[in-house]
């Protein structure tokens, strides 16, 4: 009988034993953190296209991208300061994106020293974009786009993932 009351009192220790603890919770918890940042990274790096990225437009073998942006003509761009400020069109070709306004400023002089008709204008979140060009209708803005490239092979596009926009009016 003392045998089996001894076996009965170590099945009972071995049973309460295994019950689980705070720190293995944790451990478990951690795991599956990881886990679950691994998976989201993963499914970033497999091209997940966000909501808020310009949308390619595929039209007769161009691939033009298309931004839905509320943007206003920066008044106080120096070439404007002696005549009336640049009009945003229906197609705005938007070539580069800063967060300071200084910048797009400069971008955009640059690209007047180069016979552009450039201009800064701000976006309502804050951004500010360089736009190369505005211009009235599709086929202007695609032949903008090609004339643009053509001409800049190597500008860097900054802010807007290597190619220039188009924000509709």
């Amino acid at each position: 009988m003392k045998k089996i009351i001894i076996g009965c009192a170590l099945c009972a220790l071995m049973l309460a034993s295994c019950k689980p603890t705070e720190k293995n919770y944790r451990s478990a918890y951690d795991v599956a953190i990881a886990k679950k940042q691994a998976e989201q990274e993963s499914l970033a790096a497999d091209g997940l296209i966000s909501e808020n990225a310009p949308k390619p437009r595929y039209i007769d073998g161009d691939t033009l991208y298309f931004a839905h942006e509320i943007i206003s003509v920066d008044k106080d761009f120096a070439p404007f300061k002696d005549s009336s400020p640049a009009e945003l069109k229906a197609y705005n070709v938007a070539v580069g994106m800063f967060k300071m306004n200084t910048n797009a400023r400069a971008g955009a002089s640059a690209l007047r020293d180069k016979g552009f008709e450039a201009f800064s204008a701000r976006g309502l979140d804050g951004k500010w974009y360089i736009i190369g060009g505005a211009l009235d209708n599709l086929d202007d803005a695609r032949a903008f786009i090609k004339t643009f490239k053509a001409k800049n092979p190597e500008y860097p596009y900054i802010g807007l993932d290597g190619h220039p926009i188009i924000i509709r009016k």
